[in-house]
């Protein structure tokens, strides 16, 4: 047998191996699989953790109920908070305070954690108010997080009475509170009050006078006084009530009680413009009513002012689909000049908000867009608010447009089949969106990448927008042999329905999840730093 082969060894010897075969052997085969039995990758619990923590937000989804949702959600937290429950608190508030801002499941989250931390001292500083100049601080990012937080844990623990770190934390919240933030969320917070008996004269909020008495605010809230934070909320509801009553008393006409109404509501609006009490997502929500108003110039240009003012647009964490629902409130009105400035106001600010990803993203660039039927789901919570609905396509294709248009990057839309989307790079990033709106059945991911290595282009990053539930081809093969045959790009898929799995693998594949700004912040990092999530996570100081 020593001299079988010879030649063939001779000739294997001096072959030298190509790097596109070595990256197509790195590989990994599928280790498990997606929701509907088809092959997938399991995914580390921490990053599971993280994609529901920024993706969930207890709707229906396509594969899953709400129930199963929070029972996975329970599961996932339980595996993490066991093994190290600092890392989990991190990871709540880098989720609530620092990444996408997701309220619901971090607040569920919060209410969880107690049980896995008795006696740590750090608790007391998780279930403190995040400080937003500095960075720094706990879960609370707005003061009603406390109210929804204590109501979770009432509902999951059983029992009204609270751990110390978390009673002791709000009410030191509570007493840091100013004045207008008391009075906005009053309803929300008097169980939060009563329960944890913050001292009124210990409180930074000034007093307010309630039928000519000084009062401090904390202690009108406990007593159910009437005083009420200066918010569009609150004006509004007012000058209806006090209108009504004109009506009732025979002062005005129904025609005359209509125009005095409108002057009433637009004077609100413009004062609350002027005094820069109106938040950016009370205009976003709220700007189809105030061009309905007829406003004058001097509210219109400063209604445009703030929604240009790109510094309030992060701070808040306004999400993208936020100024398209707006952008597609105001298309229901009548078309005017006011109605074209403000969309054009709209559509530049949420251009702005993004870096600039031509610099960042050099080299060519390819989207993969979802097109299959589940991304077409309804999010139920949105769809009551808007006639449109939004779906996880909604978010997906306004990315898509977002990086195509920023990088010049092909679009490929998949279903059952593939095809390079047709769009126009003189259009805004919306219109460029609406272009991709289409159904095309089943999850091919797969088919994306042969139809991709088929046109013979390279690229130097992929993009794939999905919900991650392939159901037909293999999606393993077929990148792989993108890489043996066409080239060896990042990829970065990008979850939009945190079912728990992932569509694919690989040494340079990037994992993101949600329709937040943190995509578009980190992408240069994460390049060099597979860990990156993680990372920015353990930064976070307890």
């Amino acid at each position: 047998m020593g001299n079988r082969n010879i030649s063939l060894k001779e000739i294997v010897s001096v072959i030298e191996p190509k790097e596109s075969l070595i990256a197509s052997l790195a590989i990994q085969k599928p280790d498990s699989t997606n929701f509907q039995g088809y092959e997938a990758y399991s995914q580390d619990k921490w990053l599971t953790l993280l994609t529901m923590l920024n993706t969930l937000k207890f709707e229906p989804q396509y594969y899953r109920t709400v129930g199963d949702q929070v029972i996975h959600f329970q599961q996932i937290f339980h595996e993490c908070a066991m093994e190290d429950p600092y890392l989990t608190a991190q990871c709540l508030v880098y989720s609530r305070c620092v990444s996408d801002g997701m309220r619901t499941v971090t607040q569920l989250g919060a209410s969880l954690l107690p049980r896995y931390t008795s006696g740590q001292p750090w608790m007391h500083t998780f279930f403190s108010n995040w400080n937003k100049k500095a960075s720094t601080g706990g879960i609370v990012f707005r003061a009603d997080d406390m109210s929804r937080i204590l109501k979770f844990y009432l509902a999951t623990n059983g029992s009204n009475k609270l751990p110390m770190s978390l009673k002791k934390a709000f009410k030191k919240n509570l007493e840091q509170l100013d004045q207008y933030s008391i009075l906005k969320y009053k309803n929300r917070l008097i169980d939060v009050i009563n329960l944890t008996h913050p001292h009124p004269y210990l409180s930074r909020a000034t007093r307010v006078n309630i039928d000519g008495n000084d009062t401090p605010v904390l202690s009108s809230v406990m007593k159910g006084l009437k005083a009420s934070a200066d918010t569009w909320e609150v004006a509004q509801s007012e000058a209806g009530e006090i209108v009504a009553q004109a009506k009732r008393e025979g002062k005005v006409s129904d025609d005359q009680a209509q125009e005095i109404l409108r002057n009433a509501k637009l004077d609100n609006w413009k004062g609350l413009l002027k005094d820069q009490k109106l938040g950016m997502l009370a205009a976003l929500r709220n700007v189809r009513s105030i061009l309905s108003l007829n406003p004058d110039n001097e509210t219109l240009e400063m209604l445009i002012l703030l929604i240009k003012n790109t510094v309030l647009i992060r701070e808040g964490k306004i999400m993208p689909f936020q100024f398209d629902l707006a952008i597609e409130s105001i298309k229901e009105l009548k078309p005017s000049s006011q109605t074209r400035m403000v969309i054009e106001a709209l559509q530049v600010s949420y251009e702005e908000s993004i870096p600039n990803l031509k610099e960042i993203l050099s080299g060519n660039n390819l989207v993969m867009l979802d097109c299959s039927g589940s991304m077409m789901q309804p999010m139920a919570s949105i769809q009551a608010k808007s006639k449109m609905g939004t779906s996880c396509f909604d978010k997906a294709k306004v990315v898509a447009a977002t990086i195509a248009k920023a990088t010049n990057a092909d679009v490929i839309q998949f279903g059952s089949r593939s095809k390079f989307a047709d769009w126009n790079p003189g259009e805004n990033v919306f219109t460029i969106a609406s272009s991709f709106e289409c159904s095309m059945g089943g999850t091919d991911l797969a088919g994306a990448w042969k139809f991709a290595a088929k046109s013979g282009r390279k690229y130097d990053r992929v993009f794939i927008i999905s919900d991650n539930e392939c159901n037909i081809g293999k999606t393993y093969k077929q990148y792989s042999k993108f890489i043996e045959e066409v080239s060896n790009p990042y990829v970065y898929s990008i979850d939009l329905a945190g079912y728990g799995s992932n569509a694919i693998a690989g040494p340079k594949v990037r994992y993101y999840f949600g329709y937040g700004y943190a995509l578009f912040d980190d992408l240069e990092k994460n390049e060099f730093n597979p860990g990156f999530h993680l990372d920015k996570v353990r930064k976070i100081i307890l």
